[in-house]
């Protein structure tokens, strides 16, 4: 910011030319209303003087009305002069002074005041005052001094001289250039310092503002005080700390707005993936019906054999049941409205069931299958959706050992969580498909060929059943194998 449009150096500006202008204004006004100021306070003084005098004098004591006379003159600054009844001046004392060529005898009455110089004695002090024509007084004549009618009476005259003033007055006029020098430096060093106190501040407050104005909100301003200024410094820093607040929570609103953006845009494209999948899961096996059944109607060559080609569209017919029913649990599970029906599952007794047809298939196969299942081991869930996920592992596990493998299931609890483990040997899998597994229609068949039975939504429903009932679970490569292993709380999980 430019110098002259600071606001400290605007208030330096004001604030010294409203001083000069005071001063000046009431110099000049001191030197034209104090003459006529003072001639109206002497007169004043002198006239209520006058009448205490006059009321207080000692009627009938000459001396001691000298004396009061006296202490009149020396406080009023006024000259007295008191004749008798035959004009003689009786006070003050007249004596002829040294450069008149008169005699020097003391001298009563007779004398022309203009050819004299007056000396008024008082005890201890002389003043002496001569006579001017030319300057202003103010005089009392034959004023009647009470209680000396036995002496004819003896009349008073009071002057006071108004030179002192005018002099004054004049020299007040000849010092003006230096006080205007004087009023210079006190005004502009007054006015720069009342700047400075009063515009710092308000640069403080400034350079927050400019600072928030960035988005800046890590200074405060210090300046704390009772008045305005200080209720504005409250203000601002309260505000700073709310505009920090509101942006603080508007960046973590557009930054959840991005993520649920993201979600949104990444649950659309697993939606076009699923429909896309479910279209080739569904069309690959239509066309295999569509093209038997055409056969086998014209008895095209060995499609002649309707029994044989029937059994297979049948069964193909059954995979694609199979399929749609995973659709439709998937669908289910991921209703927002869906809720398990939680109970005491008997996890020992669920084994059992699920283990007896896998048995025969792995008997079928060559494939060793090792149970230990212990008794009574219950946890908290849902019946049909537990036999589902479990059903999916072992079933995933005889599916994919090789002939003459092993698959060991263990099942444990410690009061808090069933443990079930099942092992498939003979097996490894690459560390990066392990967590992709879990992604609907996931197949490490790239070909998505039929022969181990998979649709690519066994692992998928597992993870989503198993998230239900907050269960946790891991999938990992062992040294003779694969490994499952399902952690399920066996008391009633928390919402």
């Amino acid at each position: 910011m430019k110098r002259h449009k600071s606001v400290s150096f605007k208030i330096f500006m004001v604030t010294s030319s409203v001083l000069i202008l005071l001063s000046c204004i009431m110099y000049f006004t001191l030197y034209f209303i104090l003459p006529s100021f003072y001639l109206q306070q002497k007169k004043s003084d002198l006239n209520h003087g006058l009448a205490e005098l006059l009321q207080n004098y000692p009627q009938g004591d000459w001396e001691a009305g000298k004396e009061r006379i006296r202490a009149f003159s020396m406080t009023y600054n006024a000259g007295v002069i008191v004749k008798d009844a035959t004009g003689r001046i009786i006070f003050p004392t007249i004596t002829v002074a040294e450069p008149l060529p008169l005699e020097r005898d003391e001298m009563e009455g007779q004398l022309d005041p203009a050819h004299l110089q007056l000396s008024m004695e008082f005890p201890g002090d002389e003043r002496s005052s001569t006579t001017n024509d030319d300057a202003e007084m103010i005089i009392h004549n034959d004023l009647s001094l009470p209680g000396h009618e036995r002496e004819g009476g003896y009349s008073m005259s009071v002057f006071a001289s108004l030179q002192p003033i005018d002099e004054a007055a004049n020299m007040v006029l000849k010092l003006a250039p230096y006080m205007m020098v004087i009023i210079f430096v006190i005004a502009v060093g007054g006015a720069y310092v009342y700047s400075h106190f009063f515009a710092r501040p308000l640069v403080q407050m400034s350079k927050v503002a400019k600072r928030m104005a960035l988005l800046d909100f890590s200074e405060r301003s210090s300046y704390a005080s009772e008045d305005e200024i200080g209720e504005i410094s409250h203000s601002l820093n309260k505000l700073s700390i709310n505009l920090q607040h509101s942006m603080q929570e508007l960046t973590e609103a557009n930054a959840q707005l991005k993520s649920d953006i993201q979600r949104k845009e990444e649950m659309e494209a697993i939606r076009r993936e699923f429909v896309a999948t479910i279209s080739h899961e569904l069309k690959t096996p239509l066309t295999a019906i569509s093209g038997q059944l055409e056969a086998m109607i014209h008895q095209v060559g060995p499609y002649r054999d309707r029994g044989k080609y029937l059994a297979q569209s049948h069964r193909i017919v059954k995979q694609m049941e199979k399929l749609v029913y995973e659709i439709l649990e998937i669908s289910r599970l991921e209703s927002d409205s869906f809720q398990p029906q939680r109970t005491i599952v008997s996890l020992s007794k669920l084994l059992d069931e699920i283990i007896e047809p896998i048995q025969y298939y792995c008997e079928l196969n060559e494939i060793a299958l090792e149970v230990r299942v212990p008794r009574s081991v219950a946890v908290v869930g849902d019946t049909q959706l537990l036999a589902k996920a479990i059903s999916n592992i072992i079933g995933n596990a005889a599916h994919y050992t090789p002939k003459g493998e092993g698959i060991v299931v263990h099942l444990s609890a410690d009061g808090r969580y069933a443990k079930l483990s099942v092992l498939n040997t003979g097996v490894h899998l690459d560390e990066g498909e392990i967590p992709k597994l879990f992604e609907a229609f996931y197949r490490i068949d790239k070909s998505r060929s039929r022969q181990t039975g998979g649709s690519g939504l066994g692992l998928y429903i597992v993870k989503k059943v198993l998230d239900v009932h907050q269960a946790t679970y891991t999938l990992s490569n062992q040294s003779n194998g694969v490994e499952f292993v399902v952690l399920l709380p066996q008391s009633e999980p928390l919402a």
